[in-house]
């Protein structure tokens, strides 16, 4: 039976697949082109087929660029809308593991002309848990020993009035939790957002009051984000960097941008262009968050040469960051003081204090 934090979750990933479609992403779902004899549409969502079973996962996309040497890459998007004081907890990052471990074994066979066959992934699968409200520590260990990628908006202001709204989703917006509730959730969000029409179905487990939050408050919310870009801080560890405006192209007239962190007292953190004054056309802030654990091991592994990958980098931090600027897809590092990580935890510190 599904409840009404499940709701909340699937409301924030579908929001996600929505800000993934800015970077590059396609959703893959019932609607969807991208259909093949590895999913199907089950009866209460989409099924992903693994080694040993079929397995639901509502929330996938598919990256329209696949790079050289690399088969399709999938994501497969778990989000969790919890009350502030609830981190998700390291049952999330088991339930992700296991799934990712089945669907990438899902080998299919090619024949040769000589009668050998051997066997090969179809897709390169990857998984990521969302959270508003942070990960235990069990559960940051747990992930990143198994690859699993975390990424957390607390505090990112940019994204509240979305949680906000989500939050406001509550009894009074479902009156059945039966099994197909969370499916009729999603179809009504996701039409909305891509301007489907959708259809009325009867019994309806949403009630009138639900579909016009969905319809306006949560969309609307969403809709303002209308910059989404996803870097990969020492090319390890993901963030999702997220502005109300799209990032400016006359800012990244380079491919390496010199950049500062700012947030220190408010606990609000941003990335915004090193010598740039706010009034500039060239001026942008990056908003994000990134679960204390996973900054302390940044923090050690700092100087380790596989994750700097680039001697120039002993000098500067860097994020490479993916998504469209100026209508063109680019791939921009941002360069930062190696300094700013151990600010990080320490004004995570007094802020907690």
């Amino acid at each position: 039976m599904a409840n009404i934090s499940q709701a909340r979750g699937a409301l924030l990933e579908e929001a996600i697949l929505f800000l993934l479609e800015k970077v590059g992403y396609e959703t893959i779902d019932q609607h969807s082109s991208l259909l093949d004899d590895s999913l199907r549409v089950g009866s209460s969502g989409l099924d992903v087929r693994g080694r040993g079973a079929w397995h639901q996962i509502d929330a996938l996309a598919s990256f329209r660029s696949s790079p050289a040497f690399m088969y399709p890459l999938r994501l497969m998007v778990e989000a969790k809308c919890y009350q502030a004081s609830r981190p998700v907890g390291i049952e999330v990052a088991r339930n992700s593991v296991g799934v990712l471990k089945d669907i990438s074994e899902n080998y299919f066979t090619m024949h040769s002309r000589g009668g050998i066959s051997s066997q090969a992934p179809r897709f390169n699968y990857h998984a990521a848990i969302f959270s508003t409200s942070g990960y235990t520590s069990g559960a940051v260990a747990y992930a990143v020993a198994h690859q699993i990628f975390l990424i957390q908006y607390e505090n990112v202001q940019v994204i509240q009035p979305l949680i906000n709204a989500i939050m406001d989703f509550d009894e009074d917006c479902i009156t059945n939790y039966g099994k197909g509730a969370l499916s009729e959730v999603r179809e009504i969000y996701r039409s909305a957002l891509h301007d489907r029409a959708y259809p009325l179905t009867t019994p309806r487990s949403v009630t009138e009051v639900g579909h016009e939050l969905i319809e306006s408050s949560i969309i609307e919310a969403v809709r303002n984000i209308r910059g989404s870009y996803f870097g990969m801080l020492q090319g390890r560890w993901p963030l999702h960097l997220l502005t109300e405006n799209e990032l400016p192209a006359s800012a990244f007239l380079t491919d390496i941008v010199r950049c500062r962190i700012t947030g220190y007292e408010s606990g609000n953190w941003k990335f915004t262009p090193l010598n740039v004054s706010e009034n500039s056309d060239n001026w942008f802030e990056l908003q994000f968050s990134l679960p204390e654990d996973i900054a302390k091991m940044v923090r050690d592994n700092f100087g380790d040469r596989e994750a700097v990958a680039n001697i120039k980098q002993q000098h500067f931090s860097y994020i490479d960051l993916s998504g469209v600027i100026g209508g063109i897809r680019r791939n921009i590092r941002l360069e930062l003081d190696q300094n700013w990580i151990a600010r990080y935890i320490s004004s995570l510190d007094e802020v907690r204090n």
